[in-house]
């Protein structure tokens, strides 16, 4: 048997690393992906593994809604096994390991509304009604916490179950481990197209003019398999994926080096603002910072980061976390495409091609849920039972549409007013901005009776998308 892995973010690399474990002699993998990542989600996150910490009034409202923050919860969990795992296999010998960390401060500060504090509120009683240790702690107290005075928390929590990875590192140790193993070959190549003969996939066609033939195909490349899918013309009813472009900068603060995560609730527009320690290595600085993180959603590929956004970034870490990152030095702008399908929800598992297989379209989760969907992937391939509510993501399921229109247009309007907030909005007075609030709730009542929405709601990050018309309702 020969399994054909397109992508070598984490989803594509775990899964793959999964197969090794449970593949008889005789099989092999080859992993097709360009070496230079461009545009990879995995290279450009921040990797936090926040569960909680994402939480917002609406997320657990839905049956979809509660089944992933079940997997996130179980993700969380299986991250230290899997870095061992990782770590065996690379023959890391050291107990110790520095790339992980947990820890996570949440901070409720003023530079936004009260869209903040009702997110923040959200999470606390998640983890109540979760029996989830939290803690509340006096912000001041928050280590490498120094806000500018008129953007500091006013509350704040500690989960100490929740933290984070260097991306990079586990990356280049699931490269090595794959490189290294007798069954795999890498392919440095871009996919332009699988190849359908009869009710299978029999090949793919790379950009180099070559053909690469296998017997069981997973297409993992994040963003990018929308145009795969498109120009493999496999008649497949698939909703359509759009690119979340999103920037995080890393910085080195030099005297002032993060122990811990610290980050705001999710906002509207993204998922606020986040630092955390950034580790490269034994024997290397701990005084690098990751910083994150922006999201635009495009229907095409962005190469490049707007300003706006890298400004946005720069100015809320120096003044909601810390004044000193003033001086700290920029050393690199990651650039990433988040896979965002039309209803935000994971395309995951296999296909009406029996030997054709999907993992994408996971947004921002996509590194923090690898162990999970790696493990489901993996047995999916193999001809393995699992989790019957891992149904719910398959690739040509319909549009979930569980979030009612009411929750949606509260949702919305709450997010574009905090997104007004957070870029220094300051209405003279309650009546002009109670105006700008009925203006943006009758545009987007508009929208949905334009598109049709009557009686399900638009995820608040594809409105952009229904407005310019790259999203479609589809019955």
């Amino acid at each position: 048997m020969k399994y054909v892995i397109i992508g070598n973010g984490i989803i594509a690399l775990s899964t793959a690393f999964r197969l090794t474990q449970q593949i008889k002699a005789k099989d092999s993998i080859a992993i097709v992906g360009p070496s230079a990542r461009i545009g990879s989600a995995t290279m450009a996150a921040g990797a936090m593994l926040n569960s909680f910490a994402e939480i917002n009034p609406y997320s657990l409202r839905t049956k979809t809604g509660r089944y992933h923050f079940e997997l996130s919860r179980l993700a969380t969990k299986k991250w230290p096994e899997f870095e061992n795992q990782l770590n065996s296999a690379a023959g890391n010998k050291s107990t110790k390991n520095d790339s992980y960390g947990l820890g996570t401060y949440i901070i409720n500060n003023t530079s936004s509304d009260d869209f903040d504090d009702r997110n923040f509120e959200a999470i606390v009683n998640v983890l109540k009604d979760c029996n989830e240790q939290f803690d509340y702690v006096t912000p001041r107290d928050i280590p490498n916490y120094h806000p500018s005075q008129r953007k500091r928390a006013t509350r704040a929590i500690y989960i100490p179950g929740e933290g984070w990875l260097n991306p990079k590192i586990v990356l280049s140790r699931l490269d090595h481990i794959l490189k290294n193993h007798p069954q795999v070959n890498y392919i440095d190549d871009t996919v332009l197209r699988l190849i359908k003969n009869g009710s299978a996939i029999e090949a793919i066609d790379i950009a180099k003019g070559k053909r690469v033939e296998g017997d069981m195909f997973l297409l993992a490349n994040g963003a990018s398999a929308g145009d795969v899918l498109k120009s493999s013309e496999l008649k497949l009813k698939i909703q359509t994926l759009f690119y979340g472009v999103g920037v995080s900068l890393e910085i080195h603060s030099e005297g002032f080096s993060h122990k811990k995560c610290i980050r705001t609730p999710n906002r509207g527009g993204g998922c606020g603002i986040y630092s955390l320690p950034h580790y490269l290595g034994p024997n290397k600085s701990n005084e690098h910072i990751m910083i994150g993180a922006t999201n635009y959603i495009s229907p095409n590929p962005r190469y490049n980061p707007r300003l706006s956004g890298v400004e946005g970034l720069m100015k809320n870490a120096i003044e909601e976390i810390n004044n000193n990152f003033y001086a700290a030095t920029l050393v690199n702008i990651n650039v990433g495409w988040r896979p965002t399908t039309q209803d935000t929800y994971p395309l995951l598992g296999k296909t009406s091609i029996n030997n054709f297989v999907i993992a994408t379209g996971t947004k921002r989760d996509g590194f923090q849920l690898s162990p999970v969907i790696s493990e489901m992937i993996a047995s999916i391939m193999l001809g393995n039972e699992v989790d019957a509510k891992f149904d719910c993501y398959k690739p040509e399921r319909e549009i979930i549409r569980e979030i009612n229109r009411k929750d949606a247009v509260e949702m919305i309007v709450s997010g574009l007013m905090s997104e007004h907030y957070q870029h220094d909005y300051n209405p003279p007075n309650v009546k002009m901005n109670a105006q700008v609030i009925e203006t943006h709730r009758k545009e987007i009542e508009e929208l949905h009776d334009r598109i049709g929405a009557y009686d399900w709601g638009i995820p608040q990050e594809l409105v952009p998308m229904y407005r310019r018309g790259h999203a479609r309702f589809n019955k």
